[in-house]
């Protein structure tokens, strides 16, 4: 008698055909972690190149009672790309279909690299804006998964503002064209004739929206869950926008097949200013200086952190107290740029005079610095290492410099160091502390760090977990916080109506685990 492995296996590859389905254990191996500290090992890998492989494995998963899990490049910081069942691999699923010039638009399938799209939409003097700090990894289905933003989003934003529609898998093998859509139209009625738990969900959204338009915090963006204010805020002007309700999901609704991407232009001319100050206080008043002349990025990294990747190396001033990097890519940029290292620059006690670079080699040197935290600091040698349980809070942006020093004193109240650096023009931070979890006592720091970190983010800051690397496993047990009970229900409401039995990433957004349960070799730990 076939085990339940081999019967699964055999179905998919029944559905599949050959060459797409992997039970193995290296393979399953392989595909139980992501670029998070998680660790979850699958029944099978499953290889996807069509929307027909998709609604396949769908109806495998259906009739077989199993678990599935979306993934692309795997570049999930929050254990959202991997799963106990079938993990779906898209990065063969990678075409871009179209190209409309008018619309502007580009329609592609979800495996596509954002690299790649970059460079087939540069020879037509366009780009997709959203520009995480992987994206020469980072696939446009995991992006529009975990709603991804990046170095730029202070004037970009994040991919829900350039999703203008997708086709979504749902776990019972309809295929809905997710786009806006006039709820008092008769192209509604055909919509909830398709999928009638769509509304059950508008009505859920309706019944609770006061809750739900409350509960927004006072931030730019998230990645917490479902995008229910901006579906609130639709609905009050008659019209139901079904992309953003899976934009941000983390594969928990449905399976997106393909995604139709806002493209703009190229800019003509960007220059980049890179300022170091030797006193951490005037980091707030700066920045407040500097956003009403519309940067386009604004990042940020703190004297300790400078310290942590090495100020020889790097060419820091030694008595820097926080590194601010600035770039302008519209307007006019000889008088913004006149303004910046002329009057404002003079009101603050800079380390250096202020660098200018117009040329893409000179503009990269000074992003270096930038791009070079991340990789540095995780790959510092010693038991102790970077991990990332804590590493995407967002917070009002006129609160950044007070929740840095919050960082920074937390970091040394628990005894540790920590990479402290982000994009400050948001209020979005990446914080790094280093621990070795495999030491009891560290964990115990790790343990109590967290809840000091939870707390301060959500009731003294009032911000949030994620700004765009998402809830998945690693922020599960935060997210009624984030939201309060009533608007996190109707989050769990969505969930039941569009996949009632929980297939789709179990684990995922909703659960009451601790935040450790799926790391590797941590899962029955408890505290002391």
């Amino acid at each position: 008698m076939a085990s339940a492995e081999e019967t699964l296996g055999r179905a998919l590859e029944a559905a599949l055909g050959p060459g797409k389905v992997r039970t193995d254990e290296d393979s399953r191996h392989t595909y139980s972690t992501d670029a998070s500290p998680c660790a979850v090992e699958p029944r099978a890998v499953a290889f996807a190149t069509s929307e027909a492989d998709v609604l396949a494995v769908l109806q495998v998963c259906r009739d077989l009672q199993v678990p599935l899990t979306p993934r692309a490049s795997g570049t999930s910081l929050s254990g959202a790309a991997i799963g106990p069942g079938v993990v779906l691999d898209t990065t063969r699923f990678n075409r871009i279909i179209r190209f409309d010039p008018m619309r502007p638009c580009v329609t592609v399938q979800p495996g596509i690299l954002l690299a790649e799209l970059n460079g087939y939409l540069a020879e037509r003097g366009m780009r997709i804006a959203p520009d995480p700090g992987s994206q020469d990894l980072c696939r446009i289905g995991g992006m529009v998964g975990h709603n991804a933003s990046g170095y730029r989003s202070v004037k970009y934003g994040q991919t829900k503002d350039h999703v203008l529609s997708l086709r979504v898998a749902l776990v019972d093998g309809t295929v809905l064209d997710a786009r806006d859509v006039r709820v008092d139209d008769p192209e509604w009625n055909l919509v909830a004739k398709q999928v009638p738990s769509l509304e059950r969900v508008r009505a859920e959204i309706e019944v609770h929206r006061k809750a739900i338009l409350s509960s927004r915090r006072p931030i730019r963006k998230h990645s917490c869950g479902y995008q229910l204010a901006t579906i609130a805020d639709s609905l009050s002007r008659g019209i139901f926008p079904l992309a953003a309700l899976f934009v941000g999901s983390e594969g928990t609704l449905g399976m997106v097949t393909e995604v139709t991407l806002r493209v703009l232009p190229i800019p003509l001319r960007r220059v980049t200013v890179l300022l170091y100050l030797d006193r951490f206080e005037e980091l707030g008043p700066l920045v407040a200086d500097l956003l009403p002349l519309q940067p386009s990025a604004m990042e940020a990294i703190d004297g300790a952190s400078l310290d942590l990747i090495g100020r020889q190396v790097h060419g820091v001033p030694s008595g820097a107290a926080a590194m601010l990097l600035i770039e302008f890519d519209e307007g006019d940029l000889d008088a913004i740029i006149a303004n910046v290292v002329g009057p404002i620059s003079a009101r603050y006690q800079l380390s250096r005079p202020a660098e200018v670079a117009e040329d893409p080699h000179a503009q990269a040197a000074l992003w270096k610095l930038r791009r070079s935290v991340f990789p540095t600091i995780i790959q510092r040698p010693g038991t102790r290492k970077a991990w990332g349980f804590v590493e995407d809070p967002i917070v009002p942006r006129d609160r950044v410099p007070e929740f840095i020093e919050f960082l920074v004193g937390l970091t040394r109240r628990h005894s540790t160091v920590a990479g402290i650096y982000g994009h400050i023009g948001d209020g979005n931070t990446h914080y790094r502390p280093l621990f070795d979890p495999t030491d009891p006592a560290d964990f115990e720091r790790m343990r109590a760090l967290r809840e000091d970190f939870d707390d301060a983010v959500l009731d003294r800051f009032h911000g949030a977990p994620s700004g765009e690397h998402g809830i998945g496993r690693l922020r599960a047990e935060t997210l009624p916080r984030v939201w309060g009970q009533e608007v996190y229900e109707v989050m769990r409401a969505t969930k039941r109506a569009l996949d009632p039995q929980g297939l789709l990433n179990p684990g995922v957004l909703f659960s009451d685990a601790p935040w450790w349960a799926s790391w590797g070799g941590l899962e029955s730990r408890t505290p002391m």
